[in-house]
């Protein structure tokens, strides 16, 4: 999700942050706590003030063990909804599998604001009990391991308005401006689906399918998951929009948007799909002649982020945006809820149908793997169809990933709503993780090919930090526990002050790294370098493993100038650059130097007096390569990988350790 706030929406979301609600937290009250979320960020929840105890929601942990007894398989929500009312009735039916010996209770959650008229277990009356959200409906015979539940929900109520979810609540009317066009939509993420209806709020179960039926007034229309099966009459001038998804959902990803809308959709052909997919748009009234160039792009999208992600998951269905004036949009699985239509934000949410929609973070504290993943796509999307503007979105998300900031991309309190959203944490350095990632892997076919395997071995899943992790080691063949322990576990960024000198073709730079985080002393990372000269430019790059680190390069014509990070690799702040002759070492005699380096190939050595009685290479996780004697001044490595290598040199009395770049 991701949010575009106007100064209207911005003025009714500070009247929201008035009121606070208690949730029970495990036998512990905690008092809920409207919190202002950062501008580009998105979702709507609670916010809580809690230890981080609970990592899976704000269920008390007794219910959510309960909860767990059954697998989920289906929903169906029969309701009764309009344009300009808060008011929900209806049923809801929730269709399970006993996954325990013997389940005697049958838990969900619903909002308190609703009065439950009835819970039959097929057919059968249940009698109830409720705490606050948590409800438990006693079954009148207790199932055994792999009994289906087939459990139906009556209920009615006001649905919530107090403001306490992150944006709004999860069922909200508003009127859209300037459109003048009153809408009501849902928006659950990431504990606020029992606002609306009845629910399981445990990421880790999935439903393998859901059903949406809405009885509404017949000047709406009603979006939703999935296919719209049927619109089917109904008394008082009303009918019933009929959606039916196939896919497996999470909880927060159902959704409803009823409207006076005007539908506009299309096809988009795309390789790897049995036959086109459907674009279905609800727009307000008008909205078409403003934004048909940019709903238009999301063909395209569709298209770059099948090719680089695998073919659009939910292709047997339709992708397609229903209009509410949310400040931004929620990937709501198959019909993404937009306030508005621009290239980032509707590529933001059209990623996320692979990234949080077909694969979900297993829990809050790793909403990264949703949020880090479709801000990247933007930066994907641009560099493929709006490559002017690459540079822009890095700047924009480098600088707001260096505000000052305390905490890790992973979430510590995932109960914690506006931290679960930091824009600077989840969004952009979380995106600027898989920019440092596909840059340490050298190689764009193999960091795409790491995404659609991840995509492959979780999709309809759920997944943490350490699962990608393992699938980029298992498919790079390279670890990598150093680049998540500090990217993603650790906190801050590197802050590099850099001297360097000039001695006739010699160039000498010092780099010592200092760290914004004390939780995060040290970034093992590469650096690229561009040196600039009278003659050329030159862009060298090495890797920086411990605070002090000097290079030696050979270089054409006079330095002009020399730039860290030049194409924006890398996290990182420069505190100075300065020129410092006192960093030329000792006379060349004295001091050995390997070059080229870089090198394609071919290496000299020059310095030392005689040549040294072996030379051994290790490459820089410390794996030995092979030892040899030189015959001579110069050897080649030709045949070894391009990376960084380590090469210690062994002499008489001493021994030399020289790092050397393969291109």
């Amino acid at each position: 999700m991701k949010q575009r706030f106007t100064a209207l929406q911005l003025f009714s979301f500070f009247k929201f942050y008035l009121v606070c609600l208690s949730f029970l937290v495990f036998a512990l009250k905690t008092q809920a706590q409207r919190l202002t979320k950062e501008i580009h960020s998105c979702a709507a929840a609670r916010i809580s003030t809690t230890p981080a105890l609970l990592a899976d929601g704000i269920t008390s942990i007794p219910h959510r063990e309960l909860m767990r007894q059954y697998d989920l398989h289906w929903y169906k929500l029969d309701l009764n909804l309009e344009r300009n009312s808060l008011n929900i009735s209806g049923n809801v039916t929730l269709f399970a599998s006993a996954l325990v010996n013997t389940v005697s209770q049958f838990a969900f959650e619903l909002h308190p604001n609703f009065t439950i008229q009835q819970v039959l277990l097929d057919g059968i009356p249940c009698t109830i009990r409720r705490n606050n959200s948590e409800v438990i409906a006693e079954l009148p015979t207790a199932k055994r391991a792999q009994d289906k539940l087939l459990v139906q929900v009556f209920y009615e109520g006001r649905a919530p308005s107090g403001g306490s979810a992150a944006i709004g609540n999860g069922f909200n009317t508003a009127t859209a401006q300037p459109w003048g066009q009153q809408v009501t939509w849902s928006l659950s993420e990431p504990f606020a689906a029992s606002e609306w209806f009845p629910v399981k709020q445990l990421l880790s179960d999935k439903a393998d399918s859901v059903t949406v039926w809405v009885t509404t007034d017949v000047s709406n229309k009603v979006g939703s998951n999935g296919l719209l099966q049927r619109i089917t009459p109904m008394p008082n001038q009303k009918h019933r929009y009929e959606w039916k998804s196939n896919y497996p959902i999470a909880y927060y990803l159902i959704s409803v948007a009823v409207g006076q809308y005007e539908e506009y959709s299309f096809d988009v052909a795309m390789p790897g799909a049995p036959k086109p997919v459907l674009v279905q748009n609800y727009l307000y009234p008008g909205a078409l002649a403003t934004f048909k160039t940019e709903i238009d792009r999301t063909g395209p999208f569709l298209q770059l982020f099948s090719e680089l992600f695998g073919v659009y998951p939910f292709h047997q269905e339709k992708y397609g945006h229903s209009m509410a004036p949310i400040g931004g949009g929620m990937e709501h699985q198959t019909m993404t809820t937009q306030s508005t239509f621009e290239f980032t934000l509707t590529a933001h949410e059209l990623a996320h149908q692979w990234w949080g929609d077909e694969v979900t973070n297993a829990d809050w504290s790793h909403i990264w793997l949703n949020e880090g993943f479709a801000s990247y796509s933007e930066l994907l999307a641009l560099e493929r169809l709006w490559v002017g503007e690459r540079l822009n979105w890095l700047n924009k998300a480098n600088q707001n990933a260096l505000v000052p900031m305390k905490g890790s991309v992973f979430v510590k309190d995932s109960t914690n709503v506006s931290r679960i959203f930091n824009s600077a944490l989840s969004y952009d350095k979380g995106a600027l993780v898989l920019h440092m990632l596909r840059r340490a892997l050298q190689n764009d076919a193999l960091f795409f090919r790491i995404l659609r395997t991840y995509r492959e071995e979780y999709k309809y899943k759920v997944a943490t930090t350490r699962d990608f992790q393992r699938v980029v080691e298992q498919v790079s063949g390279k670890p990598f526990q150093y680049f998540f322990d500090q990217w993603v576990y650790g906190e801050g960024y590197p802050i590099f002050d850099v001297a360097w000198a000039q001695e006739g073709s010699q160039v000498y730079i010092r780099s010592i790294q200092s760290s914004s985080s004390s939780n995060t002393p040290l970034f093992t990372t590469d650096v690229e370098y561009k040196i600039s000269t009278s003659l050329k430019d030159t862009v060298v790059r090495v890797q920086h493993t411990k605070q002090i680190e000097d290079y030696a390069f050979k270089i054409s014509g006079t330095i002009t100038g020399i730039e860290v990070d030049p194409d924006q690799w890398l996290l990182n702040s420069v505190s100075g650059i300065r020129q410092d002759a006192s960093i030329i070492p000792p006379a060349q005699s004295e001091v050995l130097v390997l070059y080229p380096n870089p090198t394609s190939g071919q290496v000299s050595l020059k310095g030392r007096k005689g040549l040294p009685t072996q030379i051994s290479i290790y490459d820089m996780i410390g794996r030995h390569i092979r030892t040899f004697t030189p015959s001579g001044s110069s050897f080649s490595i030709a045949d070894l990988s391009s990376g960084a290598y380590l090469l210690k040199l062994m002499y008489a009395e001493e021994s030399a350790q020289v790092r050397i770049l393969k291109l």
